[in-house]
């Protein structure tokens, strides 16, 4: 067997190569019309559906894949990266973008440019090598509108400066309560 080189830019020497993931996709977008619907309760339960689908996508190949397990090499001591790296700046909002999904961070952070590690269910934010905090990832919502991951902690101490900046908060909380009015009043 010799190996080849694709060349960069030219899509149709991929063939071989992507034809596999693009009857993984048609498995997977045929296996959520036999289910009905695409929402799943939780990252769990998509996550097992996928493997599932996955599971029986290989069941036809698993006298070749038994063929070839024997001339396996051991699995590498440290896990490979499974993030995607990227700089942000935080802006005076005490927030930054990333893939039109709005985030708050702490305030102090304002101004700083950190790293962010885009996991598939998180974010970790990172100022050199130091963790500063982990934040759930958003998505972009469908038609390519934006999204956000707002939290409160990150800027309720600079609406409390601003005095009328949570006055409609408070009276709609207010309004949507009702106390039983007692008769002795």
């Amino acid at each position: 067997m010799t190996p080849t080189r694709n060349n960069k830019g030219v899509a149709h020497e991929n063939g071989s190569i992507e034809s596999a993931h693009g009857h993984l996709k048609v498995a997977i977008r045929d296996a959520l019309l036999m289910r009905g619907s695409s929402d799943f309760a939780s990252l769990d339960g998509y996550r097992a559906f996928i493997d599932e689908v996955v599971g029986r996508h290989n069941a036809a190949r698993s006298k070749r894949i038994a063929a070839e397990r024997p001339y396996l090499q051991e699995l590498p001591e440290r896990r490979s990266t499974d993030f995607e790296e990227m700089i942000v700046t935080v802006s005076s909002t005490s927030g930054f973008t990333l893939r039109k999904v709005f985030y708050t961070v702490p305030s102090r952070l304002i101004g700083h440019r950190l790293r962010v590690r885009l996991f598939d269910d998180r974010l970790e934010v990172l100022s050199g090598r130091t963790l500063l905090l982990t934040l759930p990832r958003g998505r972009a919502k469908a038609g390519g509108r934006h999204d956000q991951v707002v939290n409160y902690h990150h800027v309720i101490h600079s609406l409390r400066r601003k005095p009328m900046a949570l006055l409609n908060l408070v009276s709609g909380i207010l309004s949507s309560l009702t106390f039983p009015l007692e008769k002795n009043r």
